[in-house]
């Protein structure tokens, strides 16, 4: 038969070893914060909005023109983020990383049904950050009518730097840290427990064993083996001094 443990049963071994995870969720916020506020680069990002629009001939703007637009923006990502442009803006920058590194700072969103897009560049300096964008958006507008033939975008909004960083994130990093140490700790209590093979209890003997309790030895501290010994000394020595007398 399988052995069951009730809810109260695992509320007393939390309550038990309470104190180690405690002691695991303080060290989990240690690390983290450690981490956070000692090891991690801030990071930084700045943005630069471009809208995409084509000339039309007519001052009527029809809802197929602003269609054809927006599913332009997913072309645009893709040349955005080709060697033919970033290699150029690493070249007027004089940045010394690979295309790749540059490629993974860039970032490029749009709304959806919205004609405007975003760059976004992320760097551990803000206004190298808003350079980097600001240079991209310019090159790609400057480079797009001889890749595509097209001459449609404009900026709407040049990047400024921002001295907010945007990682790490310290609120999340902490309650992470308690999360994450609370939770380890619990484990732990948990594997202790039942990794321990010793008899905690009467029960176990009754009903695992099938025998019967005799009777139980209390273990005493040191404090109170040593009171045990100074409440005995007294009847040892009035024993001691009759049997001396009856000599």
């Amino acid at each position: 038969m399988e052995e069951e443990i009730s809810l109260l049963e695992l509320l007393g071994i939390v309550r038990k070893r309470l104190g180690l995870i405690v002691v695991s969720t303080l060290a989990g916020i240690l690390i983290f914060a450690v981490y956070t506020f000692f090891i991690a680069v801030p990071q930084y990002s700045s943005t630069t909005q471009m809208l995409v629009n084509r000339a039309q001939e007519t001052t009527l703007i029809q809802r197929s023109d602003i269609d054809t637009n927006v599913q332009l923006i997913n072309t645009y990502k893709d040349i955005l983020k080709n060697p033919a442009i970033l290699t150029e803006v690493k070249e007027e920058l004089d940045l010394g990383i690979s295309h790749q590194e540059l490629s993974n700072q860039l970032t490029v969103t749009s709304e959806i049904d919205s004609q405007v897009f975003t760059i976004k560049i992320t760097d551990t300096n803000p206004y190298k950050a808003a350079d980097i964008a600001n240079t991209t958006a310019s090159v790609f507008q400057e480079n797009l009518d001889d890749i595509m033939n097209v001459d449609n975008v404009s900026v709407i909004y040049q990047a400024e730097a921002n001295l907010d960083p945007v990682s790490p994130n310290h609120l999340l990093n902490l309650v992470i840290g308690t999360i994450v140490g609370g939770l380890l700790g619990t484990v732990m209590v948990f594997v202790i427990e039942f990794t321990d093979n010793t008899v905690k209890d009467d029960k176990f003997i009754n009903d695992k064993l099938g025998w019967i309790n005799l009777g139980s030895v209390s273990e005493m501290t040191a404090d109170e083996l040593k009171q045990d010994e100074q409440e005995k000394s007294p009847d040892r020595l009035i024993e001691s001094q009759s049997s001396r007398s009856r000599v």
